[in-house]
């Protein structure tokens, strides 16, 4: 999708703001933030490590993939940015615990739509044993997927780099849906479609 239908569709299901987290990419972030008007814009990444996906929230520059968790991390908060360990425990492109431990994260994505029950409810269940900070998100690859998890703050109106700072210091909370049967076929059905269009390479 483009950016800005994505900002489009925000509005639409009635979100204050969206986070641009691409794969590997900075590209849609200004984009995203010529169509948004009103509508915050976090910019971001999602960075593919050796161990799965790392979400970086305030970064508008490219950090390498297939580094270390640490390495990664260190990166992340050298750009100024945020690190969320990214649907830490979902098969395939999860963290998984050992990783978790590698690096200090301010937050993990406890609430992710395209994540099944059973790993949100891990990842909540962790986050609080470590008193690490929430987020969610819709990890919207469709359009109709944006706004089915969200990161909630109890705040006024915020800037981006507020937004960051919240998530940050471990002060928002997630919401939203888990990953359901007919959600799993389309899942499934594109993430290995793609996989072998790369050669049966990761993201």
């Amino acid at each position: 999708m483009s950016p800005a239908d994505l900002v489009a569709r925000a509005r639409q299901v009635g979100l204050d703001g969206i986070a641009i987290t691409d794969h590997n990419s900075v590209a849609g972030i200004r984009e995203a933030e010529a169509a948004a008007g009103d509508l915050i814009v976090i910019p971001g990444i999602e960075i593919s490590t050796r161990s799965g996906h790392v979400i970086a929230y305030g970064v508008r520059e490219p950090i390498l993939r297939d580094l270390s968790v640490r390495e990664t991390v260190e990166r992340i908060t050298a750009l100024g940015g945020v690190a969320v360990a990214a649907h830490p425990y979902r098969f395939w492109s999860g963290l998984g615990e050992p990783a978790l431990l590698e690096a200090r994260f301010s937050a993990y994505e406890t609430c992710n739509a395209r994540t099944l029950r059973r790993g949100n409810e891990r990842a909540r269940a962790r986050a609080a044993e470590r008193s690490v900070g929430q987020t969610g998100g819709s990890d919207s690859h469709f359009l109709d997927e944006a706004g089915r998890a969200v990161t909630v703050l109890e705040a006024g109106r915020l800037r981006p780099d507020d937004v960051v700072q919240w998530i940050g210091a471990g002060k928002t909370r997630a919401q939203g849906t888990d990953r359901g049967a007919d959600a799993t076929v389309r899942y499934v059905s594109k993430a290995v479609g793609e996989w072998l269009l790369r050669g049966m390479r990761r993201i």
